[in-house]
């Protein structure tokens, strides 16, 4: 810990220095009128700090949000729900539009409880968000839900299982985006990934290993070259899961388990 500390710490110094050299630049080039642009944006010492940012409160009870992607600086998206998982739990979608967060209506199919785990973003006009319902015959379902530029609606995905959760998305192209989760069947607990093809989404294999696998996050390099990880429960401790996808299958990739926890996204 000590020694990232250190190296943080030598990083933030380099920076600065690096403004530092570019304002000696700068000043020796610039006009008065220039010069203070230049000033305002180099001359801070600091590595850059965060802050609360206000988010509106949410009329339907407690809320929380799982998932952020952005298109721009001002056009995020934020998802997650609000409610109660004992009824009544409601989608919940904010959206940044470069001077405050905003809540965007969205829809919850089922009367019981809906929620959102990921959302990732092709373009102002083409965004995703997965998650689950839960019906009134108490059956998990997976959600999937677009943004058009306009409104955002259900897309139908599938549910092989009696308990599906999609935890997180990403995206290729339009036409090439993955969503990743799990799937629950007489106690079973097995891999879900789903993909949409433009026109559909569709459930592709994936292997199972340990007696309870699951994913958490997935992200995308290509259309060759997609990973998703999460954790699998042995008999003795849970460990890692990284699968990748090859652009003709996915196939488990070795990753080490230091400790008793998976992978979460």
């Amino acid at each position: 810990m000590k020694r990232f500390i250190r190296v943080a710490i030598l990083l933030c110094v380099v920076t600065v220095l690096l403004s530092a050299l570019s304002l000696k630049t700068v000043e020796a080039k610039a006009t008065p009128s220039s010069w203070k642009g230049f000033q305002n944006r180099f001359s801070s010492t600091s590595c850059g700090t965060w802050n609360v940012v206000p988010s509106p409160t949410n009329p339907n009870g407690s809320s929380g949000l799982s998932g952020v992607a952005a298109v721009s600086a001002s056009d995020v998206w934020a998802v997650g729900g609000s409610g109660s998982q004992l009824g009544g739990g409601q989608t919940q979608i904010d959206h940044w539009n470069g001077a405050q967060w905003q809540i965007v209506q969205s829809p919850s199919p089922s009367a019981r409880y809906n929620t959102l785990y990921g959302v990732a973003a092709v373009s102002a006009t083409n965004v995703w968000a997965v998650g689950l319902d839960v019906n009134t015959s108490q059956v998990t379902q997976t959600l999937i839900e677009h943004w058009n530029g306009t409104h955002w609606s259900v897309v139908k995905s599938p549910s092989p299982g009696s308990g599906d959760e999609l935890r997180a998305v990403a995206v290729v192209s339009g036409g090439d985006v993955w969503a990743a989760g799990y799937s629950i069947n007489s106690s079973t607990i097995k891999t879900l990934v789903e993909h949409w093809n433009g026109t559909s989404w569709q459930v592709v294999k994936s292997p199972n290993v340990g007696t309870s696998p699951g994913f958490s996050g997935v992200a995308a390099v290509s259309a060759s070259d997609v990973w998703a990880v999460g954790s699998d429960n042995t008999t003795q401790s849970m460990q890692t899961l990284t699968e990748q996808w090859n652009g003709t299958q996915w196939s488990v990739v070795k990753s080490p388990s230091p400790g008793k926890r998976g992978l979460e996204a």
